[in-house]
């Protein structure tokens, strides 16, 4: 048996979908199981225990039409591999065409497939769950595989970085995202940290700089980790802070206490799963707008609203 699973992107999303990997590894121990991720998401998967080989989907240098003869070739050795089963769980244009090159007999595809992607399918997965976690494991549920437990079998492999190693225990600080409503005001986070005195603390992620010192208890690793590196400072953390973002999913997955704040975002369909996480929010008449960009008077008042004093005594209940 060999199957492929198309999910390049994106790393919330990828780590989300991972109990789909291990059920099938669970359904069929001896086969062989491959995944299709975006070449710069590669170390979230590589190494895990149910996968036998990560194929890399280069997006960024396929750029233009003289990349054909280069993007033809890698579809000749997709099907060259002769799949038994492809399941994309992707359900845009450019996994659908992923899913044709491989020309497995069984084609999967989401119902909410969107770009016409469904025409490349021969079986569909009926997602209509309502949170992402849930309609990956729709696909289980076609297969007729149990989906419980949650099994991520997501590890740490990467050492923990040299100012982490005897630095003690530490919460975690994740405050970035892509869309600008789903940030917590940077002031907050100094607040905050200056109301834990007795805490240790770690930032991490990538995005806009802004000022966060507390001497001798914080260490900022904005900007310097790789996915393996961040996987394992998570793994590490006697807590994660985070927006709604990859990190979240991450920490969740591991089994790490993970408070995660939503505004724009709907909790309720992109939550991290997890027995440990929990979730803060402030409801106002507009929320979830789903919008990257807020058009009220008060900008992004429902992140705001979520109060660093809140914040600190959902993060003193983990130690409860």
């Amino acid at each position: 048996m060999k199957i492929l699973i198309i999910k390049p992107s994106a790393l919330g999303d990828i780590v989300q979908a991972l109990p789909v990997l291990t059920g099938l590894r669970r359904r069929w121990p001896d086969a062989q199981i491959d995944w299709i991720v975006s070449d710069s998401l590669r170390e979230i998967l590589e190494g895990h225990p149910a996968l036998n080989k990560v194929i890399l989907y280069p997006r960024k240098r396929w750029n233009g039409p003289h990349r054909i003869p280069e993007i033809w070739r890698w579809g000749r050795r997709l099907r060259d591999e002769k799949y038994d089963m492809t399941i994309d769980l992707q359900g845009l244009l450019r996994s659908a065409l992923m899913t044709w090159a491989a020309n497995s007999p069984r084609r999967l595809g989401l119902l909410s497939a969107r770009e016409g992607s469904r025409a490349f399918y021969n079986e569909f997965i009926a997602d209509t769950a309502l949170s992402a976690t849930e309609r990956y494991l729709s696909c289980l549920e076609h297969l007729d595989i149990p989906v419980r437990p949650l099994d991520f079998q997501l590890a740490a492999r990467d050492l923990l970085p040299g100012p982490l190693r005897d630095f003690g225990p530490y919460i975690v600080l994740h405050p970035y995202s892509r869309w600008k409503t789903k940030l917590w005001p940077w002031r907050y986070y100094q607040q905050l940290v200056d109301s834990m005195p007795e805490h240790h603390f770690a930032v991490v992620g990538e995005g806009p700089w802004f000022p966060l010192d507390a001497p001798g208890r914080l260490v900022d690793l904005r900007g310097q980790l790789t996915i393996g590196s961040l996987v394992t400072v998570l793994d590490r953390a006697k807590a994660v802070l985070s927006t709604d973002s990859g990190p979240a999913h991450i920490a969740g997955a591991l089994g790490r206490p993970t408070l995660v704040l939503f505004g724009a975002t709907d909790w309720r369909k992109t939550k991290p799963s997890g027995a440990r996480v929990k979730i803060h929010t402030y409801a106002l008449f507009c929320s979830p707008c789903l919008k990257r960009t807020c058009w009220r008077d008060t900008p992004v008042e429902c992140m705001s609203l979520l109060t660093p004093q809140k914040i600190r005594t959902l993060l003193l209940t983990f130690e409860s």
